[in-house]
């Protein structure tokens, strides 16, 4: 009986193993680094994760931000008044727009809002004028909005610094909403 007890627990370890060695098959996580390979494709790439925002609000109003910073630069997502989500890059002396929605509104009433269907809308007086398009039929616990710096290279993508804007909620990522290399601002 023992015998058997520990073949049936020998083959459940062994096939755990082989079911990890499965879903991680693609994924290496070193130091930091996160190397995946893209087999549909052939495409092999390193993404190195280097900071994140810590403040990850569900809700925007006019004129609120969040932000993180990284050598010289800051990078600020900023709700304006006037309905545009914007991206902006500073540094000391410069500012410059990077990414938005262009949902620029004379008048109105706008917020942005994560929310329990899963879906990130820019509201302008109550009425929706852009969204992610990723609404669930279940809902969607502690949905937020966050940024990530990280840099990605390998084949024939060219190495660089990238910033992510991310909908999250239900203790994952739930969707990249805007994603921009910022080699081309440097």
């Amino acid at each position: 009986m023992k015998i058997k007890l520990l073949t049936g627990f020998a083959a459940a370890m062994l096939l755990t193993s082989c079911a990890q060695d499965e879903t991680f098959e693609n994924t290496n996580l070193q130091n930091g680094e996160l190397k995946t390979a893209n087999t549909a494709r052939g495409i092999a790439s390193t993404v190195t994760f280097i900071t994140e925002t810590t403040n990850h609000p569900q809700r925007m109003d006019p004129g609120q931000s969040i932000s993180l910073s990284y050598n010289i630069y800051t990078y600020r997502l900023e709700m304006q008044g006037d309905s545009n989500l914007v991206l902006y890059q500073d540094r000391p002396g410069f500012t410059r727009a990077i990414w938005s929605t262009n949902t620029h509104r004379d008048s109105g009433t706008p917020w942005l809002i994560a929310q329990n269907d899963g879906n990130l809308v820019i509201y302008n007086n109550g009425n929706p004028i852009w969204h992610t398009n990723s609404s669930v039929s279940e809902n969607v616990s502690n949905p937020h909005i966050k940024m990530q710096l990280y840099t990605r290279s390998g084949g024939s993508i060219p190495a660089g610094i990238r910033i992510k804007l991310v909908l999250g909620g239900n203790n994952v990522e739930r969707k990249t909403f805007a994603e921009v290399d910022l080699s081309d601002f440097y």
